[in-house]
């Protein structure tokens, strides 16, 4: 492994570390009034960013997962929720084209898409009564029916990021001609189709302008030409249960950078404060220098896990060295995200507290570091059955099954 970047990647970072500072100043704004950041989505899209993970051989930048890891620790300081919810195109083009799973008449229908066609597509997986802990509730509950010309869509997804600003999603159904309920296919909808309807419940902690509202679709066509129905997944569940940690690496590299944002916050905010009466500023205080002490060397350990599992998927694929590398580097970046963006806040004391502060908005973007997939509690649960050398085969359900 080289520690050094390359040229290329040196000058993406700093490309997106200059969008990053024009993020910053509506950053705020859209945190308050739970709105997208449309703006940043055309400067991003201005920038030639569509293509980050699709193949170059197929028009992409092809800076692959390393890449990308660089490329969000910049953009995610300026605003994390910009970075989260242009994740869901990356990962939707990363599935499609990046990871060999569909055809290459699929790969270039969709990169002519982001690519010549300049369209933001959502990527909704996620339903009402799901949970990472358990992988087999993934299954879907939204139905495909065949019809002449494609498929009719009926059912409802949740927390789907930048729906109301993407041109298209992509969608996990379940095809209603196979009997097995747990096998899906993907199909890629125009978000302004007849049949498509969004719900606008987004009012949370954090990642407020990621609008992650939910979708109803109601006979909702897509036509056999976006319906990828030649790769059926058998179980959702399964699959996700040995990729999710491959498909999820750009959602980590997003907080390690809101992490990130945040030891740069803070910094400038006890180097700038000098308390009443007192020559020196506040970053003086032995306890102060302490935090930051901790803060950025925990958030450089995870920089650097980080790094190394995005190089080594690069380098490997999908192997089980590589999966229990990202299920690591997850768990240390969401760790260390939401104690750094706690201390900063308690370093700023009360003046932090206030909303349209920096530290507040972080902290409450932070605290959802360790609940994105895989959840911390995911994580050790698969790094602990590989360090141990257990048979999954053999470890049994945490809770009793449906009869």
């Amino acid at each position: 492994m080289q520690f050094s970047l390359s040229p290329e990647q040196i000058s993406l970072q700093e490309h997106c570390r200059e969008l990053a500072r024009g993020f910053a100043e509506n950053a705020a704004e859209h945190d308050r009034d739970a709105s997208p950041p449309v703006e940043n989505y055309q400067e991003i899209r201005a920038a030639g960013l569509f293509g980050l993970l699709i193949p170059k051989e197929l028009g992409g930048m092809g800076v692959g997962l390393l890449g990308h890891t660089l490329a969000m620790e910049e953009l995610a300081q300026g605003c994390a929720a910009t970075a989260m919810s242009f994740n869901m195109h990356c990962v939707a083009a990363y599935t499609l084209t990046g990871t060999g799973a569909f055809s290459d008449a699929v790969a270039q229908r969709v990169a002519t898409h982001m690519l010549t066609e300049q369209k933001l597509m959502s990527n909704l997986i996620s339903e009402a009564g799901t949970t990472n802990l358990l992988y087999s509730t993934r299954a879907s509950s939204t139905k495909a029916k065949r019809v002449e010309g494609g498929y009719l869509l009926n059912g409802r997804k949740t927390f789907a990021s930048m729906i109301g600003s993407s041109d298209s999603a992509l969608i996990c159904v379940h095809p209603e001609h196979i009997d097995n309920p747990e096998s899906v296919i993907m199909v890629v909808v125009p978000t302004d189709s007849p049949g498509l309807r969004i719900e606008h419940v987004w009012d949370t902690l954090g990642m407020r302008g990621t609008c992650s509202d939910n979708v109803v679709l109601e006979n909702c066509f897509v036509p056999a030409d976006w319906a990828f129905d030649e790769l059926v997944v058998p179980s959702i569940g399964d699959f996700l249960a040995t990729h999710e940690s491959l498909i999820n690496l750009p959602y980590t590299a997003v907080y390690l950078g809101l992490g990130l944002g945040a030891v740069e916050a803070i910094k400038n905010v006890v180097k700038g404060r000098r308390p009443k009466g007192y020559d020196q500023p506040l970053s003086y205080h032995p306890d102060i220098r302490r935090r930051i002490g901790i803060m950025t060397a925990n958030m450089e350990s995870a920089r650097w896990l980080l790094r190394y599992a995005a190089w080594l998927a690069d380098d490997e694929g999908q192997t089980e060295a590589v999966q229990t590398a990202l299920f690591r580097a997850k768990y240390i970046v969401g760790e260390a995200v939401t104690a750094a963006t706690r201390s900063a806040l308690e370093m700023s004391g009360a003046h932090g507290l206030f909303k349209g502060s920096v530290i507040e908005r972080m902290f409450r973007d932070g605290a959802t570091a360790t609940m994105m997939q895989p959840s911390s509690d995911v994580c050790l649960g698969q790094i602990s059955l590989v360090e141990l050398g257990l048979d999954r085969e053999q470890v049994q359900s945490p809770l009793l099954r449906e009869k």
